[in-house]
């Protein structure tokens, strides 16, 4: 009888392991320290899928319910923007695409969620687009690696960085 409770007690003590693994490494932390990635959340995944839905249906209003009231957001060519610009921004972007019979959409590709301190909240979640832009006869596609910044279940920052995809000759 002692051994199967010895061997029970075994299996659930291996199998209860609090120990996270860690990966790599960043200095992308406010002290500048030196941290390794944790795997994040499903939640953060979520937070960032109902900004691609609020994206793809256009309700830009409903990106207040998901965004930080001080988020930033920051494109490729370093120009920064608050959440406001951004909103403008997009219905700006809605109606010369209008204006011009051109279209944009974009497809989710993959996303993840990564961590530096478990312990104090706070995760980067990288959603990678595949997008396409057409105009009359001119297409073009492109990749785009959003990275954002979640902070209990609102979005902080946005990062986001885009690459050409070249037509085959």
């Amino acid at each position: 009888m002692k051994q199967i409770i010895f061997i029970l007690t075994a299996l659930f003590l291996t199998s209860c392991d609090p120990v996270q693994k860690s990966v790599g490494f960043t200095t992308w932390s406010d002290d500048g320290s030196e941290y390794q990635f944790f795997l994040g959340t499903e939640s953060s995944v979520n937070v960032v899928k109902a900004f691609d839905a609020v994206a793809q249906a256009k309700t830009y209003d409903d990106f207040r319910e998901i965004f930080a009231d001080s988020a930033t957001l920051t494109y490729q060519n370093g120009v920064t923007n608050t959440l406001d610009q951004f909103i403008a921004m997009n219905q700006k972007r809605d109606s010369l695409l209008l204006e011009n019979e051109a279209t944009l959409q974009w497809t989710p590709q993959h996303a993840f969620s990564v961590d530096i301190d478990p312990t104090i909240g706070g995760e980067h979640v990288n959603m990678m687009y595949k997008g396409q832009y057409i105009e009359g006869e001119q297409k073009s596609e492109f990749y785009a690696s959003l990275w954002f910044y979640v902070v209990d279940g609102k979005i902080v920052t946005i990062s986001q960085y885009n690459q050409a995809i070249l037509a085959e000759e």
